[in-house]
């Protein structure tokens, strides 16, 4: 190859490399690929089972609260008194969690 025509040869790959195309999208591309998507499933309901369980454990404690009250005297030798201190320790922890999630001022 000659000098011209290995000049000329490197300034078409170079034309060819530094001419821009701009891209052609289609007007409905946006809508085909939209028809191309899967169907979105539907979405469950929020079920709240642990605030109806937290609701029912605490009328539990409290109908066994009332239940032992009369059996519990104030003495740490008592095994009445002691399952008393401990049913209200649970209702404290499960009134927190109630509380933190309903935002009722509790914080982390």
């Amino acid at each position: 190859m000659s000098y011209n025509t290995q000049h000329e040869m490197e300034a078409a790959i170079t034309r060819a490399l530094e001419q821009r195309r701009e891209p052609v999208v289609a007007a409905d591309f946006a809508a085909r690929v939209m028809q191309a998507l899967p169907p979105v499933a539907a979405s469950r309901p929020r079920v709240a089972v642990g605030r109806r369980t937290a609701i029912a454990a605490v009328v539990v404690l409290g109908v066994a609260l009332f239940a032992l009250a009369p059996h519990a005297q104030p003495s740490f030798a008592s095994f009445g008194f002691d399952v008393e201190l401990l049913l209200i320790a649970q209702l404290c922890g499960i009134a927190y969690w109630l509380g933190k999630e309903q935002g009722l001022g509790v914080r982390d």
